[in-house]
Parts: structure tokens; C-alpha cells; sequence
């Protein structure tokens, strides 16, 4: 049963991160900045840039 999760698991997250407009390093970059700092999205949105 953990083995056929684990797969799920794993096959579930490989689909969601093909679907990424961006490299993953970024998105998390993004992640931790939007729950250590006070910004809001736009504010992220307008860093990257």
C-alpha cells in the first residue's frame, strides 16, 4: 500500500511540474518569499521581472 502511494505520489507531482511556466528553483524562490516577507503577489510578480 505505501509502495502504490509513493508512486502516485510521484507521478501526480512529475505532471503538475511539467505544466511549470518556470524553472522550479524560481517558483520556490517565490514560495519562500511570499511566507518569510509581508508581500503580496504583485509584489513577487514585479521582482521577477
Amino acid at each position: 500500500m505505501l509502495d502504490f502511494r509513493h508512486t502516485l505520489i510521484n507521478s501526480t507531482l512529475r505532471k503538475v511540474l511539467k505544466r511549470l511556466h518556470y524553472p522550479l528553483e524560481v517558483m520556490l524562490t517565490c514560495v519562500h518569499w511570499y511566507v518569510a516577507y509581508p508581500l503580496s503577489l504583485r509584489h513577487i510578480e514585479e521582482m521577477m521581472q
